[in-house]
């Protein structure tokens, strides 16, 4: 009798703390922990290094560069940066620009995409209410006088003014894609201690009944 109780009582603590892990992995998972903001409220006066954002990109008007690895004797490109539009400014007479980058081949498909509907806006080939937007999650990275460079490149391209007036309408700063703490080993580690809590105390409950109706 004492064995199957301590047995229903280590079901049972299984069963919860696999509950806990599966609501702190769940929580950690859509990055409830990193303080992010929401991208639509980053302006060019509360960006800062560091600074977590999350939220729908569009608006990538441009790519201004590109990290490439030498590897085998080949070179890979391994990220790319683009110009996009601050999303609180994608309707102002003055858009404000910031640089973004990912390595991730989904995310850059998207942001390709984007690239090249600006350019059928500009062509008139697309219209301005149609546009792609996607969910990003990135980590602001100040820029150094040389990665600011090419950015104001971009810019001063786009607007077709210098590169010095080309300050005025940017954030210096990159957001490099990020995906903060991996929650996923907790996950499935609370998932799979749920199931083993659950299923062990279901099985000694029928069994405990079985026992008393015989």
């Amino acid at each position: 009798m004492n064995k199957t109780i301590g047995l229903f009582i280590a079901f049972g603590a299984a069963l919860l703390i696999g509950i806990g892990a599966i609501i702190v992995g769940a929580c950690g998972e859509n990055g409830a922990f990193d303080g992010s903001m929401d991208i639509a409220e980053l302006t060019k006066d509360n960006a800062k290094d560091g600074l977590i954002v999350s939220g729908d990109i569009y608006g990538i008007w441009d790519k201004y560069a590109e990290q490439e690895k030498e590897e085998n004797g080949e070179t890979k490109i391994v990220a790319s940066y683009f110009t996009m539009v601050m999303p609180y400014s994608f309707n102002e007479e003055s858009p404000v620009f910031i640089g973004i980058s990912s390595s991730d081949s989904d995310e850059l498909e998207g942001m390709e995409q984007m690239r090249s509907e600006v350019e059928g806006i500009i062509t008139d080939d697309v219209s301005p209410e149609q546009h792609t937007k996607m969910h990003f999650k990135g980590k602001l990275k100040k820029l150094d006088d040389g990665q600011l460079s090419f950015l104001k490149v971009s810019v001063s391209s786009l607007l077709g003014i210098s590169a010095d007036d080309a300050e005025e309408y940017i954030a210096p700063f990159v957001i490099e894609s990020y995906n903060g703490g991996n929650f996923a080993p907790l996950l499935i580690v609370g998932i799979a201690l749920a199931i083993i809590g659950f299923g062990g105390a279901l099985v000694m409950i029928f069994k405990d009944l079985g026992e008393d109706n015989g």
